[in-house]
C-alpha cells in the first residue's frame, strides 16, 4: 500500500505544468479550434457533409482554450468566481454532450428531434445556471432546491454522473454501428471512439490521481485536440449518409418490398417496416406464426388466389385494381451452416401485368378470347399424364363459315364466330380447356369426362343455335365428334383422329375438313 501510494505522489508530481508549457499546449488548441470552426463553416456551405453538430462542439471548445490562455494575456481574470470563469466553466459542461450529438448525427439514421436535443442539454443547462448562482450569489440561501441546497462540490458530482451517462451513450451509438454496418464503412467510427476515449481519459485520470485543476485542463486540452482532428477526419473517411445509406437497418426498413425472416422451423422472426407501417395490401406478419399459416391468411382475408403461372404468386383482386405479390425464398447460412431463410415478397403487378399481356399474344386467340394453337398444344402435354385421365376431347368445326366470308363479307364472319365460342364458353364444363386451333376449328379437353359429358354439352349448345335467328348469320350450326382417352400410354393423336373421324362425317358434305388438331409428334413430352 505505501508502495502504492508513493507511485500515486510521483505521478502528482510529474503532472505539475510549467507555464511555458500551459502557454503552448493552450495556443496549439486556440489556434487549431480557430482552423476547424473555419474549414467547419466552409464545409457546411459547401455542402459536402453535415457539420452542424461539428461546429456546435467547436465552438465551446474554442471559447474554452481561447479564454483560459488569451484571459490572462489580455489582463481579464478568469478565476472561478469571474465571469470569464464561469463561461469557460460552462463550455466545459457542455461539451461532452455536444460530442454526443455530433456522433448520435454521424451514426444514426434515426434524426435528432427538438425534443430530445432538448433533453439531452436540459442537464447541462441546469447544471451552468446553477453553477453560476452559487459562485456569484453565494450568500443567498436556496433552502431546499434541489442542486442549489449544496455547495459546489454537489454540482461537480451531479456533472460527473452526468458525464457517466453521456459517455456510455456515446460508446453505444458507435458500437451500433460495428453490428449495423459493413467492416469497411467502421474507420470513421474508430475515429470518434478515440474522441470519446480521449475525452473519458481526460475526466478520469485526473480526478483519479486528485490533480488539481491545472493539470486537468491539461489533459482537457490534449483531448479537445484529439477530438477535432479525429472528428474532422472522420468526415472525409466516410460521412454520414455514406454511414447511414449502409445501415443494416435503415437499408432494410427502406426496401420496397415486404422482407419476412424465418426460422428453420418455418416461424415468423421479424420482418421489416413495409409490413409494420402497412404500406401494402397485405396483413401484417405475426411473431412466430408459421409462413404457411401467414400465406393462407393473405389468401383468406385478401381473397387472393394462387398464380397458375406460379405457386409463389399470389393474386389479389381489390375493388378496382389487382395486386400481384412474388414470394422468394433465401437461404441465411454462413460456411455451409443453415440457419433460416429470408423471404421476399415483392409486387410484381407491373411485371404480370405484361406477362399476361404478352401471354395473351403468344396463348389466346385476338378475336374470340379462347386459346390459340400455341397453348393448345402446350395443355396437350400437361394433359397427356395419368392424373387427368380419363380425358374427353371434343371436336367442332362451325358450318359454312367459308361461304359467310365469301358472300357477306369477313365482318360478317366474324360475327358468327364470336356468336357461336360465346356459347361454347356459357355450356362449357367448368373444368374444360376450349381452344381455337383453326380458321373455324374448337377443341375442346375436358379431364375426368366420359362420352355422356360431350353428348349433353353438344345438345345443349345445339339447342341454343337453333334459337337464335340473327338476321345477317340466321341460325348458326356447328359439326361435333368426340372420343374419350382413357389411359396416359394412349397416342394423343389417335384418339384426336377419332374424334375428328365423327366430326368429318358430320361435316363431309360441305368437305370443309380439318385435322389441325393433331399435335406434331416432335412436341416435347412432359
Amino acid at each position: 500500500m505505501d508502495n502504492f501510494n508513493a507511485a500515486m505522489d510521483m505521478l502528482r508530481e510529474q503532472f505539475e505544468v510549467g507555464s511555458g508549457v500551459w502557454l503552448v499546449l493552450f495556443g496549439i488548441l486556440t489556434i487549431l479550434a480557430a482552423v476547424y470552426l473555419l474549414r467547419g463553416i466552409y464545409i457546411y456551405f459547401k455542402k459536402a457533409v453535415e457539420s452542424v453538430n461539428f461546429l456546435v462542439l467547436v465552438v465551446p471548445i474554442f471559447l474554452w482554450g481561447f479564454l483560459l490562455i488569451g484571459g490572462p494575456l489580455l489582463g481579464f481574470d478568469t478565476s472561478e468566481g469571474s465571469g470569464l470563469g464561469l463561461i469557460t466553466r460552462g463550455a466545459d459542461l457542455f461539451i461532452p454532450t455536444f460530442l454526443m450529438l455530433h456522433i448520435w448525427s454521424q451514426v444514426s439514421y434515426r434524426p435528432i428531434t427538438g425534443v430530445s436535443r432538448f433533453l439531452w442539454l436540459f442537464v447541462p443547462i441546469i447544471l451552468t445556471l446553477a453553477y453560476v448562482l452559487k459562485v456569484v450569489m453565494p450568500e443567498i440561501d436556496f433552502g431546499t432546491i434541489p442542486i442549489l441546497d449544496g455547495d459546489i462540490s454537489t454540482i461537480t458530482v451531479v456533472a460527473n454522473v452526468y458525464f457517466v451517462v453521456v459517455s456510455i451513450k456515446s460508446y453505444l451509438l458507435c458500437f451500433n454501428v460495428f453490428y449495423q454496418m459493413p467492416a469497411h464503412m467502421r474507420r470513421s467510427t474508430y475515429q470518434m471512439l478515440i474522441a470519446i476515449s480521449a475525452i473519458v481519459v481526460a475526466y478520469g485520470v485526473p480526478a483519479y490521481l486528485g490533480l488539481p485543476q491545472d493539470s486537468m485542463n491539461v489533459f482537457l486540452a490534449i483531448a479537445y485536440i484529439i477530438v477535432m482532428y479525429t472528428l474532422f477526419t472522420a468526415f472525409f473517411i466516410a460521412n454520414a449518409a455514406n454511414v447511414i445509406v449502409t445501415s443494416r437497418d435503415f437499408v432494410f426498413s427502406s426496401l420496397s418490398t415486404l422482407v419476412i425472416t424465418v426460422s428453420l422451423k418455418g416461424n415468423i422472426l421479424d420482418w421489416n417496416r413495409k409490413a409494420k407501417d402497412s404500406c401494402l395490401p397485405l396483413p401484417n406478419p405475426k411473431y412466430n406464426e408459421p409462413y404457411m399459416h401467414y400465406r393462407k391468411r393473405i389468401l383468406d382475408t385478401c381473397h387472393g388466389t394462387v398464380s397458375p403461372h406460379d405457386e409463389n404468386i399470389i393474386n389479389i383482386k381489390g375493388p378496382d385494381s389487382e395486386n400481384n405479390f412474388l414470394c422468394y425464398w433465401h437461404e441465411i447460412g454462413y460456411m455451409g451452416h443453415k440457419y433460416g431463410y429470408l423471404i421476399e415478397i415483392a409486387d410484381v403487378s407491373n411485371i404480370y401485368s405484361q406477362l399476361r399481356y404478352i401471354e395473351g399474344i403468344a396463348f389466346y386467340d385476338n378475336l374470340t378470347l379462347l386459346y390459340n394453337r400455341n397453348a393448345y398444344i402446350e395443355r396437350v402435354k400437361q394433359f397427356e399424364t395419368s392424373e387427368h385421365m380419363p380425358l374427353l376431347i371434343v371436336v367442332g368445326d362451325v358450318n359454312n363459315l367459308k361461304r359467310v366470308n365469301d358472300e357477306l363479307g369477313h365482318l360478317c364472319g366474324d360475327k358468327l364466330l364470336l356468336t357461336v365460342t360465346r356459347i361454347v364458353k356459357e355450356l362449357a364444363p367448368k373444368n374444360s380447356f376450349i381452344a381455337r386451333i383453326g380458321g373455324d376449328e374448337i377443341v375442346m379437353l375436358v379431364p375426368h369426362a366420359n362420352e355422356e359429358k360431350a353428348i349433353s354439352f353438344i345438345a345443349s349448345v345445339t339447342q341454343r343455335l337453333k334459337a337464335l335467328d340473327d338476321p345477317e348469320i340466321g341460325s348458326p350450326s356447328i359439326s361435333w365428334g368426340y372420343s374419350v382417352m382413357h389411359d396416359a400410354s394412349e397416342d394423343y393423336n389417335d384418339v384426336f383422329r377419332a374424334a375428328d373421324a365423327i366430326m368429318y362425317e358430320a361435316k363431309r358434305k360441305s368437305r370443309e375438313i380439318s385435322i389441325s388438331g393433331v399435335v406434331p409428334h416432335g412436341a416435347p413430352r412432359p
